[in-house]
């Protein structure tokens, strides 16, 4: 018993250590060359088209932001004097007229909302991210790799 577990130390240690070796005798890869001044310029002009469509997100936002606002302050005021005059109110047809007053006011004020948001117009389209070019180089190395028989039955 005691053997084997000496046995099992060794082995264990053995194949431990054995994969360290093997781990950091590998070669380390070599720098990628830099990238073609044509790539870095269609970067550059990608940021600043990208610095460009944040802005116009961020200001079509705050329109938005601000349209939705005075929507909500045309409702609340319709509201408010809607429950105001209803305290008042004695008839029936009164209390209907000013109900009938109050969706007017509420269906205006979302039909100009629709209509401010419409004439935002659409959204900003987001640039285009650009491809980074292929070296030839590393093509020619994945060509020559062989690839392994797959089995047969």
């Amino acid at each position: 018993m005691r053997l084997r577990g000496i046995a099992l130390v060794v082995i264990s240690l053995t194949l431990l250590f054995s994969s360290s070796i093997n781990a950091s005798a590998e070669p380390t890869p070599s720098p990628s060359p830099s990238p073609s001044p044509d790539y870095q310029m269609l970067m550059n002009q990608y940021r600043l088209d990208l610095d460009r469509y944040r802005d116009l997100v961020q200001a079509r936002e705050k329109a938005r932001s601000q349209i939705n606002r005075t929507f909500m302050v045309a409702v609340n005021d319709a509201n408010h004097e809607a429950r105001m005059t209803m305290k008042v109110a004695k008839t029936a047809a009164i209390k209907n007229e000013i109900l009938s007053k109050q969706k007017i006011a509420v269906t205006a004020a979302s039909v100009a909302r629709d209509a401010a948001i419409a004439a935002l117009g659409a959204l900003p389209t987001p640039p285009v991210k650009p491809i980074k070019p292929v070296e030839m180089g590393t093509l020619n190395k994945m060509k020559n790799k062989k690839s392994s028989p797959s089995p047969t039955r």
